[in-house]
This record gives structure tokens, C-alpha cells and sequence, in this order.
């Protein structure tokens, strides 16, 4: 946790200590569970603190008190838990299509008593219409290419509200290779920064697209 406390503040994040213990426990969950279904690739504990839980947290200055925020395709809860747990005034639902990431996402909730957190399977009956137009924010760390982010985000998100996209390096090329079809969609580009991760000095591109 001393990383984790450490790779924050260089962020202009301060931990508390009940959120240190929060992202403790996240990090059992995650090892528990790890054994049981495909959840996670990193090799150890440092991995998981530094390129999951200090990534998700590059984008917090984005997200405006109070607002509703969608993790499109949370995967492990990336970005959307470590976000919750340093921003408990966001109203949070967490999308995933595999199921057995649903359950794990549920489990994590249940254990770190997270309130305002809603967990949504792709699948199930009742469909996800009740959601469209409904997001000021849409966030998302690994659903695939930026175009293919924005045609599924952009159906959950508000007028006026913002798809913020987390990308590698590559980010920049990509946003200028699709800036035109993004436009033509109906979206206008908000910002783009170039962060570097805390300790492994990694290139992280935060794409932000306001849908008009």
C-alpha cells in the first residue's frame, strides 16, 4: 500500500487510511478470484497497485462531484472500483458482457460495501434501455478500438456528457486516424492529455469526446 499511497500523490491524489484498507481488500478480492476464472494477467501484487489501481485514478480530476458514471466493459472493475473508492460521491454502474465477471464485480461491491454502485450484465432479459441518455460520463480502459468505444458509449451518454477513453501510446494516432467518423457521430473533442504512469513512467492517453 505504501506504492499505492506513494504513486498516488504524485497523481494530486491523498489516501486516506480507509481507503487504503478499501483498495487492500480490492486486492485480495482480486487474488482470490484470480484462481477461479480469467480475470487478471499481471504478475504479481506491484503490477495490479501500479498499471490498474494508478491508472484508473488518472482520470479522476474529469469526473465532476455527483455525477453518473458508466464503466463500459469493467472487466476486474477497471476503472470504475478504484474510482469509487476515491470519489465516494460518484453514482457508479459497472457494465460487463462476462458473466463470471459479474459475479466477481457483485462479490467486490458486497465486501467493500459500496453504495451507489449498480452492476449490469450485456445479457440479461430486461435489456439495457433504461440506461440510454442517461450517463454524464462513460468511461472505459479496454473495450477495444476508439471507434468502437464511441458506437457503444455514445447510446448511454447524456447530451452534453463526455466519453472519456483511457488508451496506450497509440492513443494519438488513433484519435487522429478517426477524429472525422467521432465528428460524424456526433462528437466533439473535448480534451486529449499525455500522462505518464507513476514508477514505470508508461504513456497513457485520456481522450475526452463531448456528444453534442
Amino acid at each position: 500500500m505504501n506504492i499505492l499511497e506513494e504513486g498516488a500523490a504524485q497523481l494530486g491524489i491523498s489516501l486516506t487510511e480507509d481507503r487504503l484498507n478499501s483498495f487492500a481488500a480490492y486486492l485480495r478480492e482480486l487474488n482470490l478470484w484470480r484462481g477461479r476464472i480469467n480475470l487478471l494477467s499481471r504478475g504479481d501484487d506491484r503490477e495490479i497497485i501500479v498499471k490498474d489501481f494508478l491508472d484508473s485514478l488518472t482520470i479522476v480530476k474529469y469526473l465532476s462531484m455527483n455525477s453518473l458514471v458508466m464503466d463500459l466493459g469493467s472487466g476486474a472493475g477497471f476503472p470504475g472500483i478504484p474510482l469509487k473508492i476515491v470519489r465516494p460521491d460518484l453514482k457508479l454502474l459497472l457494465l460487463e458482457a462476462t458473466r463470471k465477471k459479474v459475479f466477481f464485480l457483485k462479490e467486490a461491491q458486497r465486501k467493500l460495501g459500496l453504495i451507489d454502485v449498480e452492476i449490469r450484465w450485456v445479457g440479461e432479459d430486461r435489456g439495457l434501455e433504461d440506461l440510454w441518455g442517461a450517463f454524464d460520463f462513460v468511461v472505459s480502459r479496454a473495450f477495444g478500438s476508439l471507434p468502437k468505444f464511441a458506437e457503444n458509449g455514445i447510446q448511454f451518454s447524456k447530451r452534453g456528457g463526455i466519453l472519456l477513453a483511457m488508451k496506450g501510446k497509440k492513443g494519438k494516432e488513433e484519435l487522429e486516424e478517426s477524429l472525422h467518423f467521432l465528428e460524424r457521430m456526433g462528437l466533439s473533442l473535448l480534451f486529449r492529455e499525455e500522462v505518464r504512469l507513476p514508477f514505470l513512467h508508461q504513456e497513457r492517453v485520456l481522450i475526452g469526446l463531448r456528444k453534442l
